[in-house]
């Protein structure tokens, strides 16, 4: 592992010698490490980053691919350009999302591309617009080192050999103390790196630096944290949490912590007058010493003018949370953890409270060292703690009650770091431990190695391995075939009868799927490799392609390769009506298709070349993906129902309450009733037989009662699948 005290790149000393320098951040001097004690004599020559400490943390990513991060940062920026930076610009679908530019550019924020005109308008920076012209790597580079923390310096600690992402995050941690909790923040350095030819897989893990990362580091000062700011802080005295709430917070077990509650649900704030921890001791302290169901349901229309049908929500939120509980028939009174918060008044116990009965609470404060804003910090929940959704509206009601506690503080709008208080919260209580999450989005602590794999995690760990092939093949030019085949395997497991042909003379691959209306139709697919990593002109016959699309009567003709040059080849490309896919493009495909089947004739809507087909097949994928949560959310909120029983429900819910619930804790689109329907019928069918239909009278809509523990329904599930695993793996005939 290389260190700071070198004398190579860096223009500042061993961190030692930073006590007390003169020019340290905390003598007010800008830039702690630029004095001229500090500097080489090239230096001026080179970028030179903002003081650390007002460079950013987190790396930004954008949805659409790591392989595309330049080009989709290219074409957002040309978009706020051509639309004179008005925000409420729609840009088309992103993810299968449809998106405003104020959305899209959310993840650039002070990252020095774009700048505040007014409220409703953006320009792009001055050194943003310089790359855009240049179109030169060290640009881009020099925008996200001046800006962001540890990129140019994760490029210098590769220069001692390659090292692994863990091995990077590890030394983001020891030498620029940036502890980050996942490899999330590591990786996405290495994205973007990567993208700009800088750095490169040697092995399955080690990362290296390239020739063009030696030349582009050369163009760089590189900085690091003061040891001056780092002074330890005064001990941080806690008082003990009462008993009551002392005991919920000793019950943590790992176990218990992953068993939490997922969905942070409906607390009413009235019109703005209350924030959340006001209105919950509000509501609870209506409840003592106890408080019949129609006099809850008074006091909250009275206070929060919440509706008669919103009540439902709010009672199951204040029972989940552990605040009050029912002691009879339409009676209910706080919980002896919520009588103690009521007693003490400190938010910190509510705060406590909360975290031993929702996932993803005290957990918050050491990920804002990764995401400070409320969506990131959802999509980590998501990531890294399991959660079935991003559920926006849950992090931030969490967000407010951290914040009332002390535990965390808004240093700019919408943005959040852990306050002293909050960091020895974090380091004294429980915490559930984040899973990490490769790169392609496979969580490998699910995927056991062996022949012990659960239904569809061998379909996962096939797809990360053909892409890895394929991405690696791309640029092994001395081995073309390697590629070839690499591409026969991809449309396999996509579902098509593909077959490798390759020779002199020979189509590459032949590929074969029925489409929508059960004809068949014919692909060939040729292969090209370049060590470049990039497929210029020189290197495609278009001729022989019509050649070859003519033997075999193919309707198409893809072109697979690690990426195509922005010229001619792209525009001849289009001519004669052959699509271009690449490596990295295809390897995203495989794995997202594993983790959400979809039929064969679907991805014909790849390989067409046409945006429409393409639209469409990223919408089919949206809701397949949008269907398989929603079926989990419905076993989770039918088991916590089924488990926490009272007299109106008995445990069961009727389609419409689970719509409710549902739409409550998500921040998508809502969702669809069909969906739900379908869902429960699933869930009813004989071959899973986990949901009962039951109607106290005919008056009644009819409710759903899960008989089963989802343990036991996701083993039905696995059951059923294990079942097929005889069948031929080949596409059907």
């Amino acid at each position: 592992m290389s260190t700071l005290n070198r004398d190579d790149h860096r223009t500042f000393p061993p961190r030692k010698s930073l006590v007390g320098c003169k020019n340290s951040p905390m003598d007010g001097t800008p830039g702690g490490f630029d004095g001229a004690e500090n500097r080489f004599d090239d230096s001026n020559d080179r970028v030179r980053p903002l003081p650390w400490r007002s460079r950013l943390s987190a790396m930004p990513y954008l949805p659409g691919g790591g392989a595309k991060q330049i080009v989709i940062l290219r074409s957002l920026l040309q978009a706020v350009l051509s639309n004179d930076g008005l925000l409420t610009t729609a840009i088309g679908e992103v993810d299968g999302q449809a998106r405003s530019l104020r959305d899209a550019l959310k993840p650039l924020s002070s990252a020095g591309f774009v700048q505040p005109v007014d409220r409703g308008h953006v320009a792009v920076t001055d050194e943003a617009l310089a790359w855009l012209e240049s179109g030169d790597d060290a640009a881009l580079l020099a925008i996200f080192h001046r800006h962001i923390r540890y990129v140019g310096e994760l490029l210098d600690e590769l220069r001692t050999g390659p090292l692994s992402v863990r091995d990077l995050m590890e030394a983001a941690a020891t030498q620029y103390d940036l502890p980050w909790t996942t490899l999330d923040q590591a990786r996405r350095r290495v994205t973007w790196l990567s993208c700009m030819g800088a750095v490169e897989y040697r092995t399955a893990t080690l990362l290296a630096l390239t020739a063009r990362g030696e030349a582009l580091l050369a163009g760089l000062v590189l900085d690091g944290p003061s040891e001056v700011g780092l002074q330890p802080l005064q001990p941080v005295e806690i008082n003990e949490p009462p008993p009551a709430i002392s005991d919920l917070l000793t019950e943590l077990t790992p176990v218990a912590l992953e068993s939490r509650n997922q969905i942070l649900g409906y607390v009413p704030r009235g019109s703005g007058e209350a924030d959340v921890v006001q209105a919950l001791q509000a509501l609870v302290n209506a409840s003592s010493p106890s408080i019949g169901k129609a006099e809850l349901l008074a006091f909250a229309e009275k206070h929060f003018g919440v509706s008669e049908s919103s009540f439902g929500a709010i009672l199951t939120t204040l029972t989940k949370s552990g605040l009050i509980e029912q002691t009879s028939l339409n009676v209910y009174e706080p919980t002896p953890g919520a009588r103690a918060w009521l007693e003490t008044g400190e938010p910190l116990d509510l705060a406590l409270m909360f975290h031993s009965r929702y996932v993803f609470m005290l957990e918050i404060i050491p990920m804002l060292r990764e995401y400070d804003r409320a969506p990131d910090l959802a999509r980590a929940a998501v990531d890294h703690f399991g959660q079935t959704r991003a559920d926006v509206a849950g992090i931030r009601t969490r967000l407010q009650i951290l914040r009332a506690a002390g535990l965390i503080t808004e240093r700019a709008n919408w943005r959040y770091q852990a306050t002293p208080l909050g960091e020895e919260v974090a380091a004294r209580f429980p915490l559930q431990a984040p899973r990490d999450v490769t790169a392609a989005g496979v969580d490998h602590k699910k995927v056991p190695a062996g022949s012990d794999d659960r239904p569809g995690e061998s379909q996962v760990k096939t797809a990360v391995e053909i892409g890895r092939d394929l991405v690696r093949a791309g640029t092994d030019s001395d081995n073309p075939i390697r590629l070839e085949q690499a591409a026969a395997r991809a449309f396999q497991l996509l579902g098509f009868e593909a077959r490798h042909i390759g020779g002199g003379g020979k189509t590459d691959v032949l590929a074969t799927v029925d489409n929508v209306d059960l004809k068949p139709v014919r692909i060939i697919v040729d292969a090209k490799s370049a060590r470049s990593g990039s497929v210029n002109e020189g290197a495609v016959s278009f001729d022989t392609l019509r050649e070859h699309q003519a033997k075999h009567g193919a309707d198409y003709v893809v072109l697979v390769g690690p990426s195509f040059d922005s010229g001619r080849v792209r525009a001849r490309a289009g001519k004669n009506n052959v699509t271009l896919i690449t490596t990295a493009e295809l390897a995203e495909v495989l794995v997202r298709h594993a983790n959400s089947p979809l039929s064969p004739h679907h991805y014909l809507g790849l390989i067409s070349g046409k945006e429409d087909d393409r639209r469409q097949l990223d919408l089919c994928w949206s809701g397949a993906e949008r269907r398989i949560n929603l079926l989990a959310q419905i076993v989770i909120v039918l088991a916590e129902e089924a488990r926490d029983t009272d007299e109106i429900t008995h445990g069961a819910l009727t389609s419409d309450q689970i719509y409710l619930i549902v739409r409550e804790g998500g921040t998508g689109s809502r969702p669809h009733p069909k969906d739900i329907e379908a869902a429960l019928g699933l869930l009813q069918h004989p071959l899973v037989d986990s949901v009962r239909a039951v109607q106290a009278d005919r008056a009644r809509p009819v409710a759903y009662h899960l008989v089963d523990a989802p343990a036991l329904v996701q083993a039905k599930l696995a059951t059923l699948a294990r079942a097929l695993d005889l069948l031929d793996d080949g596409p059907a005939s």
